[in-house]
């Protein structure tokens, strides 16, 4: 997280800029508090997130080998990415039948999820068929998390995650998908959500997007906007203000 002290403390997102969907209140720091910071890598064309939180509580109680479909229910980050900006429902295909379902799920926009320490190993997840794109240490994704605890007991949650943006992934090979290539002042679809659950696993005590948008796992105009800015010196930064406006505007309250 070093690296990230390039970067000005104008692009960096405090808790502040988040929504909780759950009960709409307003963030306690004394509880919850977030330290998000995104870049971009123009020769490389990678995205890379930091995220800080600090937690007087930091549950993971899911059963071994449950990621996929209970890694949700945990104390996590979830990032969400629509690279072309495109819109649309790109997840959770329910009226299609499962072979269907399987070859749409994830391709048009991306839902990545970080959740540890896990009881398993498995502490990432893409909510895709596509295997290749969600590796730990792989040439499209990396993500890594660390945790640590204060002397009184609060959580410090660190998450790490650097990806290449595809404008449509196809579940068999990167050869076949279509990676999006960045470039300067250009808007991508964007999203990210903490969870926090305390006591009880099936039960949020918030859930905090910077959107403010519900149901972002399924519908990519449920994100926000992510300018990526011209370079500034030696590290190239992708952080501009969540468009409160348009959000207002699109969603009720």
């Amino acid at each position: 997280m070093d690296d990230w002290e390039l970067v000005d403390e104008a692009y960096q997102v405090s808790g502040l800029d988040f929504r909780d969907l759950v009960d709409e209140k307003e963030m306690d720091t004394d509880d919850f508090s977030i330290r998000l910071m995104v870049g971009w890598n123009r020769v490389e064309n990678k995205l890379f997130f930091g995220a800080r939180v600090t937690d007087d509580i930091h549950q993971i109680d899911r059963p071994s080998e449950t990621a996929g479909y209970r890694i949700f229910q945990d104390d996590a980050m979830e990032i969400f990415l629509d690279a072309d900006h495109s819109g649309g429902q790109y997840a959770d295909f329910g009226e299609l039948g499962p072979e269907e379902q399987l070859r749409k799920n994830g391709t048009e926009a991306s839902h990545f999820v970080i959740a540890g320490p896990p009881p398993d190993g498995d502490f990432f997840v893409h909510f895709s068929a596509a295997s290749w794109y969600a590796l730990t240490d792989g040439p499209f994704s990396q993500a890594a998390f660390h945790l640590d605890e204060t002397a009184d007991g609060t959580a410090v949650m660190t998450y790490e995650l650097m990806l290449v943006p595809f404008d449509r992934i196809d579940i068999n090979a990167v050869f076949l998908s279509d990676e999006h290539h960045m470039r300067e002042g250009e808007i991508l679809g964007f999203n990210i959500e903490f969870n926090d659950f305390d006591l009880r696993s099936e039960l949020y005590d918030a859930k905090w997007s910077l959107s403010g948008g519900h149901n972002a796992f399924r519908f990519s105009e449920r994100f926000t906007d992510l300018m990526l800015m011209p370079f500034e010196g030696i590290f190239e930064t992708a952080v501009g203000g969540t468009s409160w406006g348009r959000i207002k505007a699109s969603f009720p309250h």
